[in-house]
């Protein structure tokens, strides 16, 4: 059986990834806070209102390999995403949604925490 994961997530991740700090939720306290890297990614999306209508959103997501995290990634987790190379600092965002792709890695929604919150 071919791993996946080893052949082509993980060097993909090592060439194209950006290192974050992630911290689970309070859910999980003996769990500390530990270093992590994904291939970032942010697209716009149109969403349909109605006829005519649109609103333009964003979409960001951290690829990852599931292996590589001490603890499963789960909703709620904060990401703390620093500037690294010619990227900005985009801050702490957290996940709101894992997609795992079901060959060793995930695709990790992540939102940015509204202002004001």
């Amino acid at each position: 059986m071919i791993d996946f994961a080893a052949l082509a997530l993980g060097p993909g991740i090592a060439t194209f990834g950006r290192p974050v700090t992630v911290t689970p939720p309070g859910s999980l306290p003996a769990k500390p806070s530990f270093a992590a890297s994904g291939v970032w990614s942010v697209r716009n999306v149109d969403v349909a209102l109605g006829p005519n209508e649109s609103l333009n959103t964003t979409t960001i997501t951290l690829g990852i390999r599931l292996s590589e995290w001490p603890v499963p990634p789960v909703p709620q987790m904060q990401i703390r995403v620093p500037a690294a190379g010619s990227y900005p600092d985009e801050g702490t965002l957290w996940i709101d949604d894992v997609d795992p792709d079901g060959q060793g890695g995930a695709t990790l929604t992540l939102k940015k925490k509204p202002k004001g919150a």
